[in-house]
């Protein structure tokens, strides 16, 4: 399952990313609102936002991606503004959580779980498709026709970002980035 992250914490980004990694998730971090809005993942099962970046608001990710994107993948907010005025905000544009900072990664994962658990999950596209190969983002397998591909979990994560990414060239930094 693929999670992007916009905050412009980069310590934080990474911590998460670790935590995420370690829980079988595959993270993407954008580092502000151009860098997710010139790089973003429209691929993605789940957007974690902050509010405040330094180039622009998280808020307007939101907006974008409800409006514009017309995605109904789920969105968590994190902020470090904790009154309700922002949180109410937040919750009415199009989040579907919001964590304030600061935030504990467990709790942030254990927050990931409870919302995948719901009946329905938002969880748009489960399956990425070119020509004859299909690839489950969910389990992880490739299919070519009827004959399933074993991949390692290096080549899967490879394989994926690959598929998401098709007709574009991908920077070696935006490899790293969504394969490890």
């Amino acid at each position: 399952m693929h999670i992007s992250i916009i905050d412009d914490e980069k310590l934080l980004v990474s911590k998460i990313i670790k935590k995420l990694e370690s829980n079988g998730y595959v993270a993407s971090a954008y580092y502000g609102y151009e860098d997710f809005m010139r790089n973003g993942n429209a691929e993605s099962q789940l957007y974690i936002v902050d509010v405040s970046l330094g180039d622009g608001s998280g808020f307007d990710i939101i907006k974008w991606l409800r409006k514009n994107n017309q995605s109904q993948v789920p969105i968590i907010m994190v902020s470090g503004y904790g009154d309700s005025e922002n949180i109410i905000y937040g919750l009415d544009i199009g989040a579907d959580d919001y964590i304030i900072k600061p935030l504990i990664p467990e709790e942030l994962i254990a927050r990931i779980k409870a919302m995948f658990r719901r009946p329905n999950n938002f969880v748009e596209s489960k399956e990425i498709q070119c020509g004859d190969i299909i690839f489950d983002q969910l389990t992880k397998k490739a299919r070519i026709g009827e004959h399933e591909v074993y991949l390692t979990k290096t080549e899967s994560l490879l394989f994926e970002t690959f598929l998401m990414n098709r007709g574009s060239i991908i920077s070696r930094e935006k490899m790293i980035t969504q394969a490890w």
